[in-house]
């Protein structure tokens, strides 16, 4: 389940060695550099004509590598020597199983580029129960839906289709209130009508640190096209009045604090200076456009009650989300933020035990 780059380039025969000497390097760096790098074959069609075949998990994985170009030397190196692109194009890997129909497709909800998901599906013809991912990374466009696509890949292994949306974060244009909480009901009312192989009667949600607040707020809604029927919270700010009372997120104007136990890299960075810019009086402020005091009716939209059961899950190690925030969690000792979208982590298998029970 695999997005395919196919690359068609000329070397003029002269460079062919430099070029051939320069491939390793390059190879080395996408694994080193490039999240969602599964592999690459290089394929000489003629003498001068060379067809480049770069396996990617996801398509985002594709859109990030795309957006880097020649950053790194070694890769720099490698596209000094080709002497003309003929075409660049996008494929999907069909697995030898079964009916060869399971792939990944990216799919907008909305013009901004930010509304969009990735809809995963099993093999065969269904209906697939469906699992709706939803990210965190504080509401903010530093982090996107990359963090829990392992969690996807797993789930499909289980015989789920998902979809892990995207949605407008703080940082760009129609992030936070409303839009942030408009994009992510959009996103699941989009699955009506999708594809003919999900079961819209077996919809579930599932949400990391903020995206865990959002699957929640989804999991309260009763007036939308597609009726969820479970939720699950991992790590999740889910009150936001507290959080609000703490300043959560305002470490980011703290030049000194400690990167997070566990914590990838930042998927886009370049965020950051407006995030610095904006956290000052905490991230729920930001987020909902004041204080619960100035804004209360806000504050009460977005934390209603769940209307579906819902399972909060907190690592007792977490030192980014306090379990206060959680509710009443099921916690796992020495678990810290990021080990809970692990999909080895013991509590993933208690997740995904509790979204299989839902079926019956």
């Amino acid at each position: 389940m695999s997005v395919i780059e196919l690359t068609t380039f000329t070397v003029k025969p002269d460079n062919t060695a430099a070029m051939l000497a320069a491939r390793p390097g390059m190879v080395d760096a996408f694994r080193r550099d490039r999240r969602g790098f599964v592999a690459a074959k290089l394929i000489r069609v003629a003498e001068d004509t060379w067809l480049d075949l770069v396996e990617w998990t996801d398509d985002t994985a594709w859109d990030e590598s795309r957006a880097k170009g020649g950053d790194r030397p070694e890769i720099a190196a490698f596209f000094a020597t080709i002497d003309t692109l003929v075409s660049s194009n996008r494929g999907v890997r069909y697995d030898d199983a079964e009916d060869g129909r399971r792939a990944v497709r990216t799919v907008a909800y909305g013009p901004h580029p930010s509304q969009v998901g990735e809809l995963y599906l099993p093999a065969g013809d269904g209906p697939f129960p469906v699992v709706v991912l939803v990210h965190g990374g504080y509401w903010t466009a530093m982090f996107d839906r990359r963090q829990v696509t392992p969690l996807a890949d797993d789930l499909v292994g289980a015989g789920f289709a998902v979809w892990n949306i995207e949605y407008r974060r703080l940082g760009e244009e129609g992030g936070g209130w409303p839009g942030t909480f408009d994009d992510v009901a959009a996103a699941i009312d989009h699955l009506d009508g999708l594809d003919e192989r999900l079961d819209l009667t077996k919809v579930q949600v599932v949400g990391h640190s903020a995206g865990g607040q959002l699957a929640k707020y989804l999991a309260s809604r009763t007036d939308g096209k597609v009726q969820l029927q479970g939720a699950v919270s991992l790590a999740g700010v889910l009150d936001l009045v507290e959080a609000d009372k703490d300043r959560l997120g305002s470490v980011f104007t703290d030049p000194d604090a400690e990167e997070p136990a566990g914590a990838p890299p930042a998927q886009a960075p370049e965020f950051a200076p407006v995030v610095v810019a904006n956290a000052g009086q905490g991230i729920p402020f930001w987020l909902l456009g004041g204080h619960h005091d100035e804004v209360p009716d806000r504050y009460a939209e977005v934390t209603r009650p769940a209307t579906v059961p819902l399972l909060t899950i907190h690592g007792e190690a977490d030192d980014v989300v306090a379990s206060k925030y959680a509710g009443d969690p099921v916690e796992f000792d020495g678990a810290n933020h990021f080990d809970v979208i692990n999909p080895a982590h013991r509590s993933w298998r208690v997740v995904r035990d509790w979204l299989t029970d839902r079926l019956a």
